[in-house]
């Protein structure tokens, strides 16, 4: 039974100041998860949920403390009461606690109930270094079915109370990837930096964002929302090229942004940076259920025309990230970023992407009680100074879409004008997996 243990360097990247892995900020960066419902949602029974949701995830009740060594360390607070603070507002009410810094003295896991007429969001509140968006979308779910059940008069029994808290990562990572591996890998990379032509370095998109950033909160969100015909349709797609849902909407994201860029620049070379979970990396293989942060990150190079079809840069993109597997990019990374490391590999491995993408992928319907609608799920990780980034979800069979950027990066009517090509990128996909139907 580990009731307390030090943070592993990954982590504490994400409880320091002004932190970053990689090209991203991560320093106290907080995660949303939630639903927006139709109905009446109860705080009391809410919070009894989230009791026991804290209960059965040890990380969820941690604090983190300083002891005399100057070693920041998780600690059990079996005390700890997640709170539940209920708000008027709909989403400018989101769009303020999303852009709010978060104080996590009191806790790292927390609830806010925004009511807004007919319509309640349910936001749970984690700081990002205990949690990553795999893990969370199984808490949110777990909370939904516990909520049902214990408001539908038949409560589930009481968790059994969770002690151990799961080790780091970087930390697992480490039993299974030896030094002189690591060596290698940041040889290969940095052999490779050095071999570049400086003209095949990926663009960046155009910044047009205000100084200080729009005065309603600096972060901020498109939404793109497709029926559960459209997301059949673009699955049908991905599987009659022999790539993943992920590489195709890698291609048609990319397609989207190349019309930021003048047309006749010719093929432009791009990045798309991958949220990468390393679950599947450890021995034993960790659920998505477990809540850790065990997000690394990986990138895809791909050349752009204005002219490319969004299935010929999946394409590419499909033969990147398998590349990428092949090398065991995202977990030789994790391992590598912990390291001091040489000003050309440090320069390629902090070089932000075109666009990233962060693929949650398919998540079940959620268990709701009587009188309360299902309308959507939403999640959030952002911070100042990240470059613009999609989300991606299908929930109950309906893909979600989130053009997620920071206002003092790049405009609203920018943004606005990436998620209308995504949209249409998406249409000519979703019309010829129709036609070949």
């Amino acid at each position: 039974m580990s009731t307390q243990r030090p943070l592993s360097p990954f982590e504490i990247t994400y409880f320091g100041e002004d932190t970053r892995l990689g090209s991203v900020p991560v320093g106290g960066m907080p995660l949303f998860i939630g639903s927006t419902v139709r109905g009446e949602i109860d705080p009391a029974a809410l919070r009894e949920v989230l009791a026991e949701l804290a209960a059965a995830h040890p990380l969820l009740r941690a604090r983190v403390v300083t002891g005399h060594d100057g070693v920041p360390r998780f600690e059990l607070d079996d005390s700890y009461a997640p709170n539940v603070q209920v708000i008027p507002g709909g989403a400018d009410a989101y769009r303020t606690l999303v852009n709010t810094r978060q104080d996590w003295r009191a806790g790292l896991f927390r609830a806010q109930v925004l009511r807004d007429r007919d319509e309640t969001q349910v936001v749970l509140i984690l700081h990002h270094g205990i949690a990553d968006g795999r893990s969370v979308f199984p808490l949110l779910d777990e909370m939904w079915r516990r909520y049902t059940a214990r408001v539908s008069g038949s409560p589930l029994p009481p968790p059994e109370c969770g002690y151990d808290l799961p080790d780091g990562v970087d930390t697992q990572l480490a039993r299974l990837i030896d030094d002189t591996e690591v060596d290698a890998f940041v040889e290969m990379v940095r052999a490779g930096a050095l071999a570049m032509d400086p003209a095949a370095a990926p663009v960046h998109l155009p910044r047009d964002g205000h100084s200080g950033g729009d005065r309603s909160g600096r972060l901020a969100m498109r939404r793109i929302a497709l029926t559960a015909e459209q997301t059949g349709a673009l699955v049908t797609s991905a599987r009659a090229q022999g790539f993943s849902m992920n590489s195709l909407l890698a291609g048609a994201a990319l397609a989207a942004v190349r019309t930021e860029f003048v047309p006749g620049a010719g093929l432009l070379p791009m990045m798309c940076g991958h949220a990468v979970d390393l679950r599947p990396d450890l021995v034993p293989a960790l659920t998505e259920s477990t809540v850790l942060n065990c997000a690394a990150g990986a990138g895809t190079p791909v050349l752009v025309d204005a002219d490319s079809h969004p299935v010929e840069i999946a394409v590419a993109v499909a033969a990147g990230m398998h590349a990428s597997a092949q090398a065991r990019f995202p977990a030789m990374f994790m391992r590598a970023a912990q390291r001091e490391l040489d000003p050309v590999t440090t320069a390629l491995f902090t070089a932000p992407p075109t666009l990233a993408l962060s693929n949650i992928g398919r998540v079940p319907a959620h268990s709701l009680p009587a009188g309360v609608e299902f309308i959507r799920d939403d999640i959030f990780a952002m911070a100042p100074g990240m470059p613009p980034k999609m989300t991606l979800f299908t929930v109950g069979g309906r893909l979600t879409i989130q053009v997620e950027y920071d206002t003092a990066e790049h405009s609203h009517v920018q943004m606005e004008r990436i998620a209308a090509a995504m949209t249409e990128r998406l249409r000519r996909i979703d019309m010829g997996a129709a036609a070949h139907a």
